[in-house]
């Protein structure tokens, strides 16, 4: 399945679900974003998305890629909860290109994981965390109904700063 949007700052963007040949791309998204230090709490990206691909899938999750004007642009995945206790949450990740963000990636990465979400029988709840610090993707996840349900106080340590975790969630009804 595949979803175009085109924006009115000029870009098209178009969101699909990736395949196994898209484990690089997503690497280097990751990596980047990593490598900023203030958007991702791991420092690197993991060596095999090839796996990880193949993990979501299996575990009826769901990894997209979002490509503005044919580059790629960004990536989100969801994935239900790995123990029997938690199958009915979703845990979802974003990353976006410094380059892309603002140009409305994450807001069509989240919509295309949403209509996902809702039409998966299993799935509840959609829960992510984000650091305090980051504004622009705290109010982006309040636009599409997450809540803010819990704080971590002082949970990670960026550049000598303290930074508390923000725990959002949504209910799928």
């Amino acid at each position: 399945m595949m979803t175009k949007m085109k924006r009115k700052n000029s870009h098209v963007i178009i969101i699909r679900e990736a395949h196994k040949d898209d484990a690089i791309i997503i690497k280097k998204i990751v990596e980047s974003v990593a490598a900023e230090k203030y958007y991702a709490v791991q420092e690197h990206s993991r060596e095999d998305w090839n796996s990880a691909i193949k993990e979501i899938n299996e575990r009826k999750g769901l990894i997209i890629i979002a490509e503005a004007n044919g580059n790629p642009a960004g990536m989100a995945y969801i994935v239900p909860g790995k123990f029997k206790k938690n199958k009915h949450v979703g845990f979802l990740g974003i990353s976006i290109f410094k380059t892309f963000r603002r140009i409305s990636a994450g807001t069509a990465l989240m919509g295309y994981i949403l209509d996902w979400s809702k039409k998966q029988k299993e799935l509840e709840k959609i829960s992510l965390t984000v650091f305090s610090t980051n504004k622009a993707a705290i109010n982006l996840y309040k636009k599409f109904g997450f809540e803010i349900e819990g704080i971590s106080k002082k949970q990670f340590k960026i550049a000598g700063k303290y930074v508390d975790e923000v725990i959002m969630g949504k209910i799928l009804n």
